[in-house]
């Protein structure tokens, strides 16, 4: 793990990234869904209609530009911190007939401190939405968390699944954390990446009208259309893998490099290193 929180990708990771994403899409998706692949930065308009800046300003990761050779000054991009977020504008002023479900996965960045193993600063997150109504996505979302920790678990992880919060920033965080804790619109799925250190490596979230409600989506019956997530991270993932089934790939059990579908003939015999 570097220092600066983003490291590089070794060809063997890069394979074993590749079957999670295969793994993921093949669980959680359904025909027809379409799936997008997100750049690494996002309209700033963008995160301040969703409240990012206002809660999280302490993550926030900023674009600096000269256009024109002019001075160098923030740009109207920031870096994505959190793939989702690209989706909701999509289906801006829409009214969904029925719950729809998309994918998409994003490289992101989150101004994290570094020390802890797993703490990244730049990370791939795949996140599904379902957008609908309000008891079919809260349904969708206990489905997910369900699943999820089914197939984490067949990963060979071990997981416990926990109700959590976000760390809202400024004087009415901690109302906003102990609402999201109570209501239980969030939770977290955490694993062991290394000895002693145990991070969330998925999340289950139920956002109620919050994305409808900031851009103007309405269901099936002219309400505010509701919203939830399953959000991946792709990195801690492979970190707890490596973590409970070692660095050599090809040791691995497996039925877990079937199911990420790495056999011997696409892997190296290097390990896996970052």
């Amino acid at each position: 793990m570097t220092a600066s929180g983003a490291p590089l990708t070794s060809r063997t990771e890069g394979r074993l990234l590749d079957g999670l994403r295969f793994a993921i899409d093949n669980r959680f998706s359904e025909p027809g869904n379409e799936h997008y692949v997100a750049p690494p930065v996002i309209a700033a308009r963008t995160i301040d209609q969703v409240g990012y800046r206002e809660s999280f300003p302490h993550l926030l990761g900023s674009v600096y530009a000269a256009p024109r050779g002019g001075p160098v000054a923030p740009s109207d991009l920031v870096l994505t911190p959190a793939a989702c977020h690209h989706l909701y504008p999509l289906y801006c002023g829409d009214s969904v007939s029925s719950e729809v479900l998309t994918s998409v996965e994003a490289t992101c960045f989150r101004g994290e401190a570094t020390a802890e193993t797993g703490r990244l600063r730049s990370f791939r997150m795949y996140e599904v939405v379902c957008l609908g109504r309000a008891a079919a996505t809260d349904a969708w979302r206990d489905r997910m968390l369900a699943s999820a920790a089914e197939f984490l678990r067949r990963l060979g992880l071990a997981v416990e699944v926990v109700a959590a919060n976000d760390p809202f920033f400024g004087r009415t965080g901690g109302l906003l954390a102990a609402n999201q804790r109570s209501q239980q619109l969030k939770w977290e799925l955490a694993v062991a990446v290394s000895d002693g250190i145990t991070q969330a490596v998925a999340s289950a979230n139920y956002h109620k009208d919050h994305f409808g409600e900031v851009f103007a989506i309405t269901d099936a019956d002219g309400r505010v259309a509701h919203s939830a997530c399953l959000a991946f991270g792709l990195d801690r993932v492979v970190l707890a893998l490596r973590h409970r089934h070692g660095e050599d790939v090809t040791a691995w059990p497996a039925d877990v490099r079937s199911l990420l579908s790495v056999g011997e003939k696409t892997l190296s015999r290097q390990s896996v290193r970052s």
